[in-house]
């Protein structure tokens, strides 16, 4: 594995790591916010989605070095 590769693969996985933090998260939504939680599940579905485009690329990555 180069040098590229291994940088590339250590950013998908600390941003995939990050975003998977904040799907499951109650964190975020603090008391007093009852009119939030629809903008809440709205972000938690668009994280959900950016997760799964995150292990596709990360699926992609290990399939090109297993052919190379």
């Amino acid at each position: 594995m180069n040098d590229k590769t291994q940088l590339s693969l250590i950013l998908l996985l600390i941003s995939l790591a990050i975003s998977i933090y904040f799907c499951f998260s109650e964190g975020l939504l603090r008391g007093g916010y009852e009119l939030a939680v629809d903008g809440f599940v709205v972000a938690r579905a668009l994280m959900i989605i950016y997760t799964l485009h995150l292990l596709g690329k990360l699926g992609d990555i290990i399939i090109n070095n297993k052919k190379n």
